[in-house]
């Protein structure tokens, strides 16, 4: 969504796109103009909004992006979430631009999420994700691009974001009578799934290689942990809770924290677990190196096929395809 440029005097600038910049509204950063390969003039300042003519004049003049300082990144990143609904809903947004547009922005929130969790951080994934449910039913083809912008460097927060990506698609394929408020709902409790690791400590949550027994117990608790967490910020959705709640389940019961089974495990939750499985091994981490899609669900296949109900692996597969 950004490049960066520099300038003589060592002064580094982030290209923006004018797409992402929706009228009558302040943005709260300096904007520049570049008017030469390194000169740059201040065309908005933070208090100033920027205008429907403003932007038509930009596009008259073939002017497709605008620049910030880099150290105004934060307050730029602010800003779309505060206004990612008008954003996407810019009809000269290509389906890519909103991908990306959706995927940064989600990067950002999540972080702030598993940093510190509040109310506010819950409330901002909740209306991330109605953005994205809202955007994946204008433009189904986002969806696509969603899967194929995920993440492959492994962090809790880029984790869960690949997850909800899967989830949400693999809810639209398996259940297509799901209303754009069920999705919603489905949504937040897939990017919600990992909460409880907000509550384990980074050295077990980035070790590397095997746990040892006490911190295997830990690590089987943050579930619960994080059913305990959403409903402290105020979030007591059942279906949120039973995502989180049973997203290590398996068909097999062979899974925690309770050990159910097949019958008594949801189909979000069924959904979530082979989501969390797959981007778990597609993604890369300081010990493992990343799998390829096909030999993430082969191995998903053949070595675990009773973790998973096989009608719902065979549409994921199908997502791939």
């Amino acid at each position: 969504m950004t490049q960066t440029a520099t300038t003589k005097a060592d002064t580094t600038y982030q290209q923006i796109p004018l797409t992402t910049l929706a009228p009558e509204r302040q943005v709260g950063v300096k904007l520049f103009l570049r008017t030469g390969k390194d000169r740059f003039v201040l065309f908005l300042t933070e208090t100033t909004q920027l205008s429907t003519a403003k932007i038509e004049q930009l596009k008259q003049n073939n002017v497709s992006h605008l620049y910030l300082n880099t150290s105004d990144r934060q307050g730029y990143l602010s800003y779309i979430k505060k206004n990612l609904s008008a954003i996407l809903t810019n009809p000269d947004l290509t389906e890519n631009d909103k991908a990306s547009i959706i995927y940064e922005t989600a990067s950002d929130i999540t972080e702030e999420l598993f940093l510190q969790p509040s109310r506010e951080s819950i409330e901002q994934t909740r209306n991330l994700v109605d953005c994205m449910i809202d955007t994946i039913s204008q433009s189904p083809k986002t969806s696509n691009l969603l899967m194929m912008i995920t993440n492959q460097d492994y962090y809790t927060y880029t984790h869960s974001i690949n997850v909800g990506i899967y989830a949400v698609s693999m809810m639209r394929k398996a259940i297509p009578s799901s209303s754009e408020a069920e999705l919603k709902t489905l949504g937040l409790g897939f990017f919600l799934h990992d909460l409880g690791k907000a509550r384990i400590p980074n050295s077990i949550i980035n070790k590397k290689g095997s746990l040892d027994q006490d911190e295997w117990l830990l690590m089987q608790e943050h579930p619960a942990m994080g059913a305990e967490l959403a409903q402290e910020m105020g979030t007591d959705n059942p279906t949120i809770i039973d995502i989180i709640l049973t997203h290590h389940e398996r068909c097999s019961g062979s899974g925690y924290p309770k050990k159910i089974s097949r019958n008594e495990i949801s189909i979000p939750g069924k959904i979530c677990a082979l989501c969390d499985v797959f981007d778990a091994l597609t993604t890369k981490r300081s010990y493992k190196k990343a799998l390829s899609t096909f030999e993430a669900l082969k191995i998903i296949q053949n070595e675990t096929p009773d973790h998973f109900e096989p009608e719902l692996l065979n549409q994921f597969i199908l997502l791939f395809s």
